[in-house]
């Protein structure tokens, strides 16, 4: 026979109040959520806490886990003799309910992720955990059909938000009957996962709320442990510098003017959930064609790679080259070729040029060259058109999310090669 236990194991402790802790924050997260993702003055920041939300969900997922295999290994601590039959069959279900609850849970908030769509519209947006690790969509669901996407979009979110609310209801029937037994059956049930009550049991009766400030204490120092590891396990913001180092993603194509990587930059700009971004392409090369004889007759390229774009927010990096963006994987660049080239004063041109983006081709005006025997200078900014270019499309076509058009600069310094 094996012997009775006093008291769960620490390991059981820890996961017990660690996945608590996530859990009751996930709740609240997820509720205030829900209102302020529609609200123009947060959506911005719900865009943010979607995505803690989505990894505080996969951790308990996993510590869930983890926590039904150490519990079918290591025996529960014996229930007080002096409860009823019903109490105990309540207990047991309970404590098998909440088992269920804290996998099917964040289970059913995954696979409505993982079909990729929102409401009536797509929603290509990837579950980065705490921004570190992509989390990969469930038995192909992003690829099914529209109609079936939207279908199941409903049914999974349905069964979330049933699930969250299963969640807090049961929460609240486990606290009162820990406190019950703790406060009123006096026994030792709270104790099993607060071994200091233990002793507490013991002193008078005076001390008896010291049971509650410990469990309260304990919480509070679970939440700000989970904040921590949150905090370190986030990386820090990537550089947007370009390419890999100072003007490492910068060429010049063999023959043509040498571009000076280090102050040489293309950015774009436009604002996501009414916040404003701005990257840049960090990798992209130049051929520069330029006759100092007549520069109307120059003939200046560029190409860049489009999953070279960045803004230093891993959501939008992870997003920029996927198929309903830039495709990078069926158009790994895009192209700019000019068109004309006219004089405005001695040392001073127009640039016009096309920008062809997925075989989109935008026309691109005004840009500045200004050109002299050794030293070459093109700025200037132009709006692009995300339908023109067929960029997010598919998930945010009337620019409800991310601005419908997008500024891009550009800065291009060169130097005549020898």
């Amino acid at each position: 026979m094996r012997p009775e236990t006093k008291q769960y194991t620490a390991v059981a402790i820890v996961l017990h109040w660690a996945i608590a802790t996530a859990i009751i924050g996930n709740l609240t997260l997820g509720w205030w959520m829900h209102e302020a993702i529609d609200v123009a003055t947060s959506r911005a920041h719900a865009v943010e806490m979607f995505q803690l939300h989505k990894s505080i969900g996969l951790t308990v997922l996993l510590l869930s886990l983890f926590r039904l295999a150490w519990r079918l290994l290591h025996r529960a601590p014996e229930m007080p003799a002096h409860m009823k039959r019903w109490e105990r069959i309540a207990a047991k279900s309970t404590h098998w309910a909440f088992y269920g609850l804290m996998m099917a849970m964040p289970l059913s908030g995954w696979l409505y992720v993982s079909t990729q769509w929102r409401g009536e519209v797509a929603l290509n947006v990837p579950t980065l955990w705490f921004g570190w690790i992509e989390a990969p969509h469930l038995f192909g669901l992003n690829h099914l059909g529209e109609d079936l996407r939207q279908t199941l979009s409903g049914v999974f979110l349905e069964a979330h938000e049933a699930f969250a609310w299963g969640s807090g209801l049961l929460l609240l029937l486990h606290m009162g009957a820990a406190l019950k037994h703790h406060f009123i059956d006096r026994d030792e049930v709270l104790a099993h996962m607060i071994p200091a009550l233990a002793d507490s049991r013991k002193a008078a009766a005076a001390d008896r709320g010291r049971g509650l400030v410990l469990s309260l204490g304990l919480s509070a120092t679970l939440i700000a442990a989970l904040a921590v590891v949150i905090a370190v396990l986030r990386p820090a913001p990537e550089s947007v510098g370009v390419g890999v180092g100072a003007g490492g993603g910068i060429l010049s194509v063999p023959g043509s003017w040498i571009i000076d990587a280090d102050q040489s930059v293309i950015r774009f700009s436009g604002t996501h959930a009414g916040k404003k971004f701005e990257g840049r392409f960090g990798r992209w090369q130049g051929d520069l064609r330029i006759n100092l004889e007549d520069p109307t007759a120059s003939v200046i390229r560029a190409s860049v790679e489009t999953a070279s774009a960045s803004d230093g927010i891993s959501l939008h990096d992870r997003t920029l080259p996927q198929k309903e963006w830039f495709d990078s994987d069926n158009h790994p660049v895009a192209t700019f070729e000019s068109t004309q080239i006219q004089r405005l004063s001695d040392d001073s041109y127009s640039l016009d040029g096309v920008l062809r983006i997925k075989q989109n081709k935008i026309p691109v005006k005004g840009l500045k060259l200004t050109v002299s025997d050794r030293d070459l200078r093109i700025t200037g900014m132009n709006t692009i058109s995300r339908r023109e270019a067929d960029l997010g499309m598919a998930s945010d076509p009337d620019g409800e999310w991310v601005s419908a058009d997008i500024e891009v600069n550009v800065l291009v310094i060169a130097s005549k090669g020898s």
